[in-house]
């Protein structure tokens, strides 16, 4: 149909395609790979087949890491140290990775926790999901097949089945959810299986004292410390959202979102600092 239209108009459609690239990243409600670019290409020489559990695995380039470590190793080791201490947390509720599980990891970025299950990734049908499609596809390139990676985005709907996983966590990203929280911890109430577990990391009481005293030059503690509403607000605090969309930063009273949480789970463990300054919450299904 294009080519049946004067050249300049075509051209003038082009340049409207990519005007409001930007729009259609909002409408869609994730971020496209490669941004702004019309076409693309993933070549076959880029897929490589990983299969050892002991293979050793790339690692992404320095603005996959969202500020987790200055170094390779901080990285690294901050990734190893938050997947360990998830993995105990699960174990003393009474769930160990075992043959034929399924693990999610809901907004896994450059896989910097998922990376660290490698020894279970023969066994285990390993996912990881992320509304970023650049680090999905530095994933898929380089972390396959050894785990499996799909593209979704912030409208509160997973491509699974009901109850499919066994363990599913969510790494500070419900610290970055204002107004769809509860419509998303139905839909991966859903998809865990009955001896399911799912862990996740919020911004909490003892977060706001943390952002005060041992992390108070960090960027979050200074842009906690300048906004209006929470000095107006923090002693009668439920909820506090800074920004919106998945822009936004958001604390909650522990008391308030354990309360909400327990009309749709079972709360077996909260874990302060468990994930540097971030409180963790460990549920299953009732």
């Amino acid at each position: 149909m294009l080519k049946k239209l004067p050249t300049s108009l075509r051209f003038w459609l082009r340049s409207l395609e990519h005007k409001f690239a930007g729009f259609f990243t909002t409408l869609y409600k994730y971020k496209p790979y490669k941004k702004g670019v019309s076409s693309y290409v993933i070549p076959k020489s880029s897929l490589t087949d990983r299969q050892a559990d002991n293979v050793e695995l790339a690692v992404p380039p320095q603005e996959f890491w969202l500020g987790y470590g200055k170094t390779r190793e901080e990285y690294l080791s901050s990734g190893a140290e938050d997947t360990q201490k998830m993995l105990e947390l699960a174990k003393s509720s009474g769930l160990t990775l075992t043959a034929g599980d399924r693990v999610l990891d809901f907004g896994c970025g450059a896989c910097r926790m998922t990376r660290h299950l490698q020894k279970y990734a023969q066994s285990c049908e390993i996912w990881g999901v992320d509304i970023d499609a650049d680090m999905i596809y530095w994933c898929k390139e380089h972390l396959e097949p050894l785990f499996n990676f799909a593209v979704t985005t912030t409208i509160p709907h997973l491509p699974f089945e009901d109850r499919y996983f066994d363990l599913i966590y969510a790494g500070s990203l419900f610290t970055h959810v204002d107004d769809l929280t509860e419509a998303w911890l139905l839909e991966l109430r859903r998809i865990l299986s009955p001896k399911g577990r799912l862990y996740l990391t919020i911004h909490d009481n003892q977060t706001i004292k943390l952002l005060h005293t041992d992390f108070q030059n960090i960027f979050l503690s200074k842009k906690l410390r300048a906004s209006d509403l929470y000095n107006q607000t923090k002693n009668d605090m439920a909820v506090l959202t800074i920004g919106r969309d998945t822009g936004s930063q958001v604390f909650y009273d522990i008391d308030y979102f354990c309360k909400k949480l327990s009309k749709l789970y079972k709360i077996h463990s909260v874990t302060t600092e468990a994930y540097n300054y971030q409180t963790a919450v460990l549920v299953g299904r009732k």
